[in-house]
């Protein structure tokens, strides 16, 4: 059974409204990112890989008339062709995970905003849509993590030959947190939503 609708002022709704408008405006920033992504790799020549380093060094011309300076490296980008079979298929999936998983999640966030801004709160549907972006967040988090190691591992191999033993594994744990995050709104929600039912059952 879904909960009553509750009122929501005017300036609740058009904050709603105006957050699936953002949505709808990121939704064409993360097509246009992503194909732009994908006609970059797809050649295979000439690709750009933005690659991390741990305990690097690189000498640049940022001195006095030019001098070189010794300088930390923690990423760079490395331009590569010929890549691996594997690393061109990371290169391909990576941006096409990722963009699909952020899609996604806009479409779930504006469904969730349409429900709030017609007074429906805590329903089962609304608990679905969070638990679902939940679960697209996490799997786009993980796969997304594996093809950018697979890609910057192939890419130091093409670079070196195989002579350099680069970063094996590095993640942004920062949407697994965001994961974190909605699992317990979730929850909440989830909460509410049978508080509610059962308060209904008592009227």
């Amino acid at each position: 059974m879904n909960a009553s609708p509750t009122s929501l002022s005017r300036s609740d709704r058009i904050a709603l409204y105006l957050t699936i408008a953002l949505g709808a405006v990121a939704t064409f920033g993360v097509i246009w990112g992503m194909i732009a992504r994908l006609v970059e790799v797809i050649p295979g020549r000439d690709v750009p890989v933005l690659v991390p380093f741990l305990d690097e060094t690189a000498q640049l011309p940022i001195g006095p008339d030019g001098a070189l300076v010794t300088v930390s490296v923690d990423q760079a980008v490395l331009t590569v062709s010929e890549l691996a079979p594997a690393t061109q298929f990371a290169l391909i999936a990576q941006p096409l995970v990722t963009g699909i998983a952020i899609l996604a999640g806009i479409v779930l966030l504006c469904l969730l905003c349409w429900n709030l801004a017609r007074g429906r709160a805590f329903t089962r549907r609304n608990v679905r849509i969070i638990l679902a972006g939940t679960v697209v967040l996490l799997a786009g988090w993980f796969l997304g993590s594996i093809l950018s190691n697979m890609t910057v591992n192939g890419t130091l191999s093409a670079i070196s030959d195989y002579g350099y033993d680069g970063v094996i594994f590095e993640a942004d744990w920062a949407p697994l947190f965001a994961v974190l995050a909605l699992g317990a709104i979730g929850a909440a929600f989830q909460i509410g939503e049978r508080l509610q039912r059962e308060t209904e059952g008592l009227i």
